[in-house]
């Protein structure tokens, strides 16, 4: 195999191994998997998620497990639109999010898009997300009712 070749193969083979990784991530989140979402990020992660806040893996833990894995709460996750550029042992991706949540102690819902600007590193255990920042786009906020829907659109 040409050298050339060698390389595309290795690009190939880690933009899927990222797709994976997001992909993974974002399942676990759904399934309320804390130990596969500790995983899926460097221990020295950086993380942005307005409104929420800025924080490292174990602030990301902490308030998913405050805010999701302990409760009722159903959420979906769907990454769409990846762009992934791999530089060596580093890449970066761009996502577009769809995101929507159900909280059934007040048949509240969040509808919501952002983007998902993150940084990826290959590690030993394979490719980690070492950073990764939310930009919210458009949100709706709603209600369930016994005939009706209400929802307040919340975009900046």
């Amino acid at each position: 195999m040409t050298e050339a070749l060698e390389k595309r193969l290795e690009a190939l083979e880690a933009e899927n191994a990222i797709r994976k990784l997001k992909y993974t991530y974002l399942n676990a989140c759904d399934r309320k998997d804390v130990e596969t979402i500790r995983a899926c990020f460097t221990e020295d992660a950086e993380l942005d998620y307005p409104p929420i806040g800025k924080f490292g893996l174990d602030g990301l833990i902490d308030i998913f497990t405050q805010m999701a894995a302990t409760t009722p709460i159903t959420d979906v996750h769907q990454a769409h639109n990846g762009e992934i550029n791999i530089d060596g042992d580093t890449a970066t991706g761009f996502w577009n999010l769809g995101f929507a949540t159900y909280d059934p102690r007040d048949k509240s819902f969040r509808l919501l898009s952002s983007f998902y600007h993150d940084r990826y590193r290959k590690t030993v255990s394979g490719w980690k997300i070492c950073y990764s920042r939310s930009e919210p786009r458009a949100i709706v906020d709603g209600s369930l009712a016994e005939d009706s829907i209400k929802g307040e659109w919340l975009a900046e």
